[in-house]
């Protein structure tokens, strides 16, 4: 038993590592570059910009909320999911309710465009 939960755990970890890391990069980048050019639509929830709302999205606007820091355009906006103009803990929580298929999503999965 202490095997398979020792091998979850690091799956859980190795996951994790690989979504932060992605969000960082992401974070970084919209700090170098903050006018993110129009390219059509996107959906809130969407943080990251990959095409889909999942655990990721959660993950950077919990990073972006620990560092202080979250870029002006697309990534700031798709984060902001409750729409009440900033981007908090209640919005990463309706991802996170998106993602689990449970209780307030707010605009999670609704289009928008720049």
């Amino acid at each position: 038993m202490k095997r398979i939960t020792k091998k979850i755990t690091a799956c859980f970890v190795s996951a994790f590592m690989l979504c932060a890391g992605t969000c960082a990069a992401f974070i970084s980048a919209s700090a170098a570059n903050d006018a993110i050019q129009p390219r059509g639509y996107h959906m809130y929830g969407d943080v990251n910009d990959d095409g889909a709302i999942n655990i990721a999205d959660v993950v950077c606007v919990l990073n972006a909320l620990n560092n202080g820091y979250f870029g002006q355009g697309q990534c700031a906006q798709a984060a902001d999911v409750n729409g009440d103009g900033s981007i908090t803990s209640a919005d990463a929580t309706m991802i996170q309710n998106y993602v689990l298929s449970k209780g307030d999503t707010g605009r999670c999965g609704e289009i928008f465009y720049l």
